[in-house]
């Protein structure tokens, strides 16, 4: 009997025994398979933890380097300067960003609105803007955000506020500016008779469907301008738009901080191209009524 029982229990254990062994395997594999989803968890989150901090330093990186190219600039030269001081023949005043060119002799009934190249200060363009007020009529370079045009469309309605006493209004502008003057014509045409674009053309053909008076000047040794776009760009202008080519000029010399990136060497003098800037302007002012 006692030989029954040891042999019962001997069998039970043997039998449990067997049975943990059989187990031990099935275990392992559900314990392990535990093992490698945890691995690949925190895998999986180590690579978005890389990703997120690469996509951030990407971003700050960009973020930053976008504010230098923005804040970074072309500031006027001394010869500029010179340009902002008053005399017997031109008032000039800086009031909320806006270079002011007042004529002395006489009261100004037509004003011209200049908006800048891009990333250029609107004092460099002070010469040529104190040239122009000295022929008897109201200037004003606009000095716009980050010295880009794109962020001050709207500032000629500032301008236009300030001078209520001028009749008639051209605006333009060099590169960028002229192409941000011209949208401002696009919502403000009844506020507007003429568009001078420098070294610059229109995206659009509105300018051609409302008639506007055009003046359209640029440089033959212009290193900035896309010559395809400025010949096509006729297409989109009015049939009797005025078209002046300065034989030996470049972009940079209309008005004064230093060469802008990519120009070419202008064969003429600063001093000529300015001049003869100058009195194209002229002579289509006086033609607006």
């Amino acid at each position: 009997m006692k030989k029954d029982k040891v042999r019962s229990k001997k069998r039970e254990y043997d039998t449990c025994s067997i049975t943990m062994e059989l187990e031990k395997p099935l275990l392992y594999e559900e314990e392990q398979a535990e093992i490698n989803k945890k691995r690949k968890k925190l895998k999986k989150q180590s690579i978005n933890r890389t990703i997120i901090k690469t996509v951030l330093i990407l971003l700050i990186c960009s973020v930053m380097g976008f504010f230098i190219w923005l804040t970074s600039y072309y500031a006027p030269t001394s010869e500029a300067e010179s340009y902002l001081k008053s005399d017997d023949s031109v008032t000039v005043s800086i009031d909320n960003n806006f270079i002011c060119f007042t004529p002395t002799n006489i009261t100004p009934t037509k004003g011209f609105i200049l908006y800048p190249a891009a990333k250029v200060d609107a004092k460099a363009y002070a010469k040529i803007c104190k040239m122009i007020s000295q022929k008897g009529y109201q200037v004003v370079a606009v000095d716009m955000p980050f010295n880009f045009s794109a962020f001050g469309k709207n500032k000629a309605n500032e301008i236009i506020q300030k001078y209520n006493n001028i009749e008639n209004w051209v605006i333009g502008g060099d590169s960028l500016g002229g192409l941000v003057a011209t949208r401002y014509v696009n919502s403000n045409l009844d506020k507007i008779n003429g568009v001078v674009l420098i070294s610059s053309y229109p995206s659009d053909s509105y300018l051609k469907e409302v008639n506007m008076n055009v003046l359209s000047i640029w440089g033959s040794k212009d290193g900035v301008i896309d010559y395809q776009s400025l010949i096509d760009a006729k297409e989109k202008l009015p049939q009797d738009t005025t078209y002046v080519e300065l034989e030996g000029a470049n972009h940079s010399q209309f008005g004064d901080y230093g060469k802008y990136n990519k120009d070419e060497s202008a064969l003429i003098s600063g001093d000529e191209q300015k001049q003869k800037t100058v009195d194209s302007i002229v002579k289509f002012m006086k033609s607006i009524d």
